[in-house]
C-alpha cells in the first residue's frame, strides 16, 4: 500500500473551483517533486477522481502522460521517456464530487432540512485521495499553497489567513489565497465554504480566536468562546512553547459520522453539537464534552500537529497522547469537575476492548488500507491513555511533562515515530521505553495475582505471578505473554513499588506484622487486573483512605475477574452494596453499572429479585432525587433545566434514574417520568434540556401506540438537532415488539437524516436484550436498503451494534447477517470477528452460571 519512496513530494500547490450548492467541483494541484533516481512512471493516490490533465515540467522539457489505474486508490502516470532524477513538476488538473452521503473527503451538508450548503473536508486517514490528486501519507509533511474560488456571497477558509481576495474570471465569484502553510501531512490539510457567521472570541497572546458556525448560529457559540482561551494557555504552559500556529477557528460540521472534532492546524472542526448550544441547551454535559473535547483537539497542535507521526502504526502518538493530556488539561481549567477520574473510564473501555483474542496492539503493523480501518478504537485512543496515565504515576508528574518537552523540541516541524518518543521519556529512566513497549507492542490484559506470605518467624512479603488475563470461553492460548508492570503497592505499613519483569517476583513489605490489608494498584492507573485470593477484595474494599479512583478500579477488576471465573456473583454484589452509597457521584454511577452489567445472568424466575437488590442499593436515593431539580420552581433554574442543585445531584440523576426505573423496576418512576413526558409534548417549555432525554427514554420504555406517534410526530416536526437527539434515543427504547418494529421504519426514512438516527435508535435498539432480536431481524430483511443511506465504509460497523449479543443463536444470526457482506467494507471483517468473540464470551460466561445471578 506504500508510494514508491524513491519519488519524494517537496511542496504542493492546491487551487480549487468549488460551490457547495453544485455535486461536483474543478480543480488543479501542482506538486514540486525531488526523484532520487531516473524512471519512467510515477504512481500516486487519486480515488473516485476524473484526471483531465497531467504535465510534468522538467527543465525546458514539458511531458505528458496518461493516467491508469492501479487499484480503486492508486493511479499511475507512464510517460513517453524516462524522467530524470532531481527536481520536476507534477502538474493535474481534475474533476471530483462533494461526498454527499459520507462526512469524509471533500463533503458537504445542509444545516437544517432547507438550509444553505456547506463544503468542509475531513481527511483523515485517507480521504484527501478523494479530494485531489496527491502522494497521501502522513510521513511526507510538506507545505501547501492553497487558492479557493468560490461564489462571491461565501466564506472560505482553510489552515492559514488568507492572503487575499479577488473578483475572479467568472462573474459573481472570488478568489481566496492563503498564506503558505507551515509543513503539514495531507490528513492534516483543510478547507471549508459555505454561509457562515465567524464569532470573535479574542485571542490568546498573538493568537486570534474565531468559531465559525453555519449562518445565524454565532451565538450559540458563547460557551466555547468563554472558555478556549483558558484551554489554550493550559496547553501553552504544558509544552513550555507557545501556540504554533498563526490562528485558531473552530468550525462547527452540522453531523459527523464516527468522529466528533478533527485537529486540523489553524481550523479545528467538531460536531455541531459539541460546539454549538443555545442558552435553553447549555446542559453540564454539553459543558463538559466540550472542554474535554477541545482540549483534546487542542492538545493536538503539539502532539501530532508540530509534531506529527510518521505511519499509521504510530497513531497511538497522537490519539492515546490527546486523550492522556485531555483529562489532565480539563481537570485544570475546570478543577471542580474531578476530571481526573475520567482515567478510570478510560482504563474500564480499553479493558473491555482488549479482553478479546482478537484484540490488536497499540502500535499495531499497517500494512493494508483494510488496516487503516480498525485504528480508531479504544486501543488507540483508551488504552495508549490508560498506559501513559500508568507510567505517569511511576515516573512523576514532573519527571512525564519534562520527557514530553523533550520530546517536542527535537521533532518540532517535523515527523516521529513511537520509539523517538519513548527515548525522550527514557532520559530520566532508562527502563521505562522497554517496560512500556511491553505495553505497545502486544495485545492483552495482564493479570497480576498477589498472595500475601506471612511466616511467623519473619517480616511479611508479597508473592506476586503475571499472566495474561483470558476470559471463560476465550479461544486463546496458555497466558503466557509478559510485561514489565510498573506496580505502585500500599499496606497499612507504607508504599512500596517493583517493576515486574519475570512471571513471579517476591516483594519484602515495610508492615512489621501481616496487613489487614494490601492495595496493589495504589492510585488506580496500573493498567492490570489484580486477583487477590480468598477474601482480600473485600478486605481492600473496607481500607481506609482509598481514593476514588481506587475505588473504581477495583469495581472495574472485580468485572474483569468475574468474566474469568475468579470472582463469584457474591463477592461483585458485595461490592456494589458496599459502595452503592459512596460519597463519590463517580462511585455510586461505577457502582451501578456494575449491577446492570450483570443483568444477562438474571433468569426470568430471579428478575423481581433483581430489582429488590436495586431497590435496596438505589432506590432511596434515586427517588429523592426525583426527575427534575429540587428548586425546578425558583428563579435560580435556567431554561436549560440547571439550578442551585448541585453538579453531583444533576449527573448522577441522569446515570440513577434511568437504571432504578427499568431494571429496579420502579413503576412510581416510571409513572413520574411518563407524565413528565407527555406534558412536554404538549408543551416544550415543560422539561428542561437537562432532563429531557432520560424522562423521554424512561417514558418510552412501556410506550403504547399514542405515545410512539407523538414521538415521531416531534421528531418529523423538530428543527433542533439535540432534541431530535433525544426523540431517536427514546424511540429506540421503544420495547413493546410490533411498535419497535415500527420505529425502525424511520430508519429507512428519507426525511430523517440516517447520519443522526442509526446510532441512538438501532444502536440502542441492538444492545437492548429485549429488543435485539427483532432489530437484527429487521437489519437482515432491510439491509440492502440501509446500506444505500449510508457513507461508503459506514457499513463495516453495523455488526459492532450488536456486539453485547448474549446466546449461541444471536452469534449464529449474526453471522448469517454480515458474514456475506463484511469483506466488501474497510475494516468490516475484523469489525465483525470481533463482535462475535464477543458475543461467545459473553454466551460463555452465562453458561458458566447454571443458576443465573
Amino acid at each position: 500500500m506504500r508510494l514508491d519512496a524513491q519519488v519524494k513530494p517537496q511542496a504542493y500547490t492546491l487551487a480549487l473551483t468549488i460551490d457547495p450548492a453544485q455535486p461536483d467541483y474543478s480543480g488543479s494541484v501542482t506538486i514540486d517533486l525531488l526523484l532520487a533516481a531516473p524512471r519512467q512512471d510515477i504512481t500516486l493516490h487519486a480515488k473516485d477522481l476524473v484526471i483531465t490533465s497531467v504535465l510534468l515540467a522538467s527543465g525546458a522539457q514539458n511531458l505528458t502522460a496518461k493516467p491508469t489505474r492501479v487499484d480503486a486508490e492508486r493511479v499511475r502516470l507512464h510517460f513517453a521517456r524516462p524522467l530524470p532524477a532531481g527536481k520536476l513538476s507534477l502538474s493535474l488538473g481534475f474533476n471530483a464530487k462533494l461526498q454527499d452521503k459520507d462526512v469524509y473527503g471533500f463533503f458537504r451538508q445542509r444545516d437544517g432540512r432547507d438550509g444553505p450548503w456547506l463544503a468542509i473536508s475531513q481527511f483523515e486517514a485517507t480521504g484527501a485521495r478523494l479530494a485531489f490528486p496527491l502522494f497521501d501519507e502522513p510521513g511526507w509533511k510538506l507545505p501547501w499553497t492553497v487558492s479557493l474560488t468560490v461564489p462571491e456571497a461565501l466564506m472560505a477558509l482553510s489552515n492559514t489567513p488568507p492572503l487575499a481576495s479577488e473578483p475572479a474570471a467568472r462573474p459573481g465569484w472570488k478568489t481566496v489565497r492563503f498564506q503558505p502553510t507551515p509543513p503539514l501531512p495531507s490528513y492534516l490539510l483543510a478547507m471549508a465554504v459555505g454561509e457562515f457567521d465567524a464569532r470573535d472570541a479574542g485571542s490568546v497572546g498573538p493568537l486570534p480566536l474565531r468559531f465559525i458556525t453555519p449562518r445565524g448560529r454565532g451565538g450559540e457559540a458563547d460557551f466555547a468562546a468563554g472558555v478556549s482561551g483558558r484551554i489554550v494557555a493550559s496547553l501553552e504552559d504544558y509544552f513550555g512553547m507557545p501556540f504554533p500556529y498563526a490562528k485558531l477557528d473552530s468550525l462547527a460540521i452540522p453531523v459527523t459520522v464516527d468522529f466528533g472534532a478533527m485537529e486540523h492546524p489553524g481550523l479545528i472542526t467538531y460536531a455541531s453539537k459539541l460546539l454549538l448550544a443555545r442558552p435553553d441547551e447549555q446542559t453540564r454535559e454539553f459543558q463538559r464534552n466540550y472542554v474535554s473535547t477541545a482540549a483534546h483537539e487542542l492538545a493536538h497542535q503539539w502532539f501530532g500537529n508540530l509534531v506529527t507521526m510518521a505511519w499509521w502504526d504510530d497513531l497511538w502518538l497522537n490519539e492515546s497522547f490527546a486523550s492522556w493530556l485531555e483529562v489532565k488539561i480539563t481537570d485544570q481549567v475546570m478543577p471542580q469537575w474531578r476530571w481526573t477520574l475520567h482515567n478510570q473510564g478510560a482504563r474500564a473501555a480499553a479493558m473491555h476492548a482488549d479482553r478479546l483474542v482478537s484484540a490488536r496492539s497499540i502500535q499495531q503493523p499497517v500494512n493494508s488500507d483494510d488496516d487503516i480501518g480498525n485504528l480508531f478504537d479504544a486501543i488507540t485512543y483508551q488504552k495508549g491513555q490508560s498506559v501513559l496515565a500508568m507510567f505517569e504515576g511511576w515516573l512523576g508528574e514532573q519527571t512525564m511533562r519534562d520527557g514530553v518537552r523533550r520530546y517536542m523540541q527535537r521533532h518540532a516541524w517535523g515527523n516521529a515515530r513511537g520509539d523517538d518518543f519513548l527515548a525522550a521519556l527514557g532520559v530520566a529512566d532508562p527502563t521505562l521505553p522497554d517496560a512500556m513497549r511491553s505495553f505497545t507492542g502486544q495485545p492483552g490484559i495482564p493479570l497480576v495475582q498477589a498472595t500475601l506470605d506471612c511466616p511467623a518467624d519473619g517480616r511479611p512479603q508479597l508473592r506476586l505471578t503475571q499472566n495474561r488475563l483470558l476470559p471463560l470461553g476465550s479461544s486463546g492460548a496458555a497466558p503466557t505473554q509478559r510485561w514489565q508492570i510498573p506496580l505502585l503497592l500500599r499496606t497499612p505499613g507504607g508504599d512500596s513499588r517493583l517493576l515486574l519483569r519475570e512471571r513471579s517476583a517476591t516483594l519484602a513489605l515495610p508492615d512489621a506484622s501481616c496487613p489487614a490489608w494490601l492495595q496493589a494498584n495504589a492510585g488506580g492507573a496500573g493498567y492490570y487486573r489484580v486477583a487477590y485470593g480468598d477474601d482480600g477484595a473485600q478486605r481492600l474494599a473496607a481500607a481506609p483512605g482509598l481514593s476514588d479512583g481506587e475505588v473504581m478500579a477495583l469495581l472495574d477488576d472485580a468485572r474483569g475477574l468475574h468474566e474469568a471465573g475468579a470472582l463469584d456473583s457474591a463477592a461483585v454484589l458485595a461490592l456494589v452494596q458496599r459502595f452503592a452509597a459512596h460519597p463519590r457521584r463517580e462511585v455510586v454511577s461505577a457502582s451501578a453499572e456494575l449491577l446492570a452489567w450483570l443483568q444477562p445472568l438474571v433468569t426470568a424466575a430471579q428478575r423481581d429479585a433483581y430489582a429488590a437488590r436495586w431497590q435496596a442499593a438505589f432506590g432511596e436515593r434515586a427517588r429523592a432525587l426525583g426527575w427534575l431539580p429540587r428548586s425546578a420552581d425558583s428563579s435560580t433554574s435556567n431554561s436549560a433545566g440547571n439550578s442551585s442543585d448541585s453538579d453531583d445531584d444533576a449527573l448522577l440523576r441522569r446515570t440513577l434514574l434511568p437504571l432504578v426505573a427499568d431494571l429496579g423496576q420502579d413503576g412510581e418512576l416510571r409513572s413520574q417520568a411518563l407524565r413528565l413526558a407527555q406534558a412536554w409534548l404538549a408543551d416544550r417549555s415543560s422539561l428542561g434540556a437537562e432532563q429531557r432525554a432520560m424522562v423521554l427514554a424512561t417514558a418510552a420504555l412501556g410506550a403504547d401506540s399514542t405515545l410512539v406517534d407523538a414521538l415521531l410526530a416531534a421528531l418529523r416536526a423538530s428543527a433542533q438537532a439535540n432534541e431530535r437527539q433525544d426523540l431517536l434515543r427514546a424511540l429506540g427504547h421503544v420495547r413493546a415488539p410490533a411498535l419497535a418494529e415500527r420505529v425502525r421504519e424511520v430508519l429507512l426514512d428519507d426525511a430523517i437524516d440516517i447520519r443522526e438516527s442509526l446510532g441512538p435508535l438501532l444502536g440502542v435498539q441492538a444492545s437492548q436484550a429485549q429488543t435485539q432480536d427483532g432489530a437484527l431481524s429487521w437489519l437482515r430483511q432491510h439491509q440492502r436498503e440501509l446500506v444505500k443511506r449510508l457513507g461508503r465504509d459506514e457499513p463495516a460497523n453495523l455488526p459492532t451494534l450488536f456486539s453485547s449479543a448474549c446466546s449461541q443463536a444471536a452469534q449464529q444470526a449474526l453471522a448469517q447477517t454480515f458474514a456475506a457482506t463484511a469483506k466488501r467494507y474497510q475494516g468490516g471483517q475484523i469489525a465483525l470477528a470481533r463482535s462475535l468473540e464477543a458475543t461467545a464470551l459473553c454466551t460463555a460466561w452465562r453458561s458458566a452460571q447454571p443458576s443465573g445471578l
